[in-house]
């Protein structure tokens, strides 16, 4: 269960409230799932999602463009983030995200981790590095990607970093779940026992549900 004392605008517990965007996914691989807002192409798209798809599939080659419209996101995310999980209580030190298999001029994920990283939250992304290659998983079906993903990811420590407390996921979109589980298996591996807390902008609306 998400922490029972974080209450939603409309007096829900957050992540449970229909009422609200934000929800919460239940897996073994993390600690706490979220996601902040659902992302469809169908009528009725969200905002974020809306964003999300601008982001990285019209404007990813204008840097500039790209930056600006990135900012509601960062916002988002950095206040779901005070509000659930305030600064001296915060069970991570640690963030990653999946690498990318597509060239971008502007990474969207790159950009929200380095832009939320600080001395006491390390950006470790680039050390979690794709070991084969494959096409991007959004031409795959679900069946594909739980048969290509397994086992393609790797995470290289630094031995002069220390080991994180805790580690945050953040990812653009949830939808099959098999790339985040690929990301928690390479953390495992390096990091065994060390928890892990996983945070995407939107879900795919198929995966949760239509609200």
């Amino acid at each position: 269960m998400p922490f029972p004392q974080i209450w939603c605008p409309h007096r829900a517990i957050l992540g449970e409230c229909k009422r609200c965007p934000v929800k919460y996914f239940h897996e073994k691989y993390w600690t706490h799932g979220w996601a902040l807002d659902a992302y469809t192409n169908l009528k009725g798209k969200t905002r974020l999602g809306t964003l999300v798809h601008t982001i990285k599939y019209r404007i990813q080659n204008d840097p500039e463009a790209a930056r600006v419209k990135s900012q509601l996101l960062l916002e988002t995310l950095k206040e779901f983030l005070v509000n659930t999980y305030p600064m001296r209580h915060r069970p991570f030190n640690c963030l990653v995200h999946p690498p990318s298999n597509t060239e971008r001029e502007f990474q969207l994920m790159d950009f929200l981790c380095t832009q939320l990283s600080y001395p006491n939250m390390q950006d470790r992304s680039k050390q979690l590095i794709n070991v084969s290659s494959h096409e991007t998983v959004k031409a795959m079906s679900g069946q594909e990607r739980f048969a290509t993903l397994p086992n393609t990811m790797k995470f290289i420590t630094d031995s002069r970093q220390a080991r994180p407390s805790g580690v945050l996921i953040l990812d653009d979109v949830l939808g099959t779940g098999n790339t985040a589980k690929e990301v928690c298996r390479a953390l495992e591996v390096e990091w065994p026992g060390v928890p892990r807390y996983y945070v995407a902008l939107t879900y795919l609306m198929h995966k949760g549900g239509r609200r």
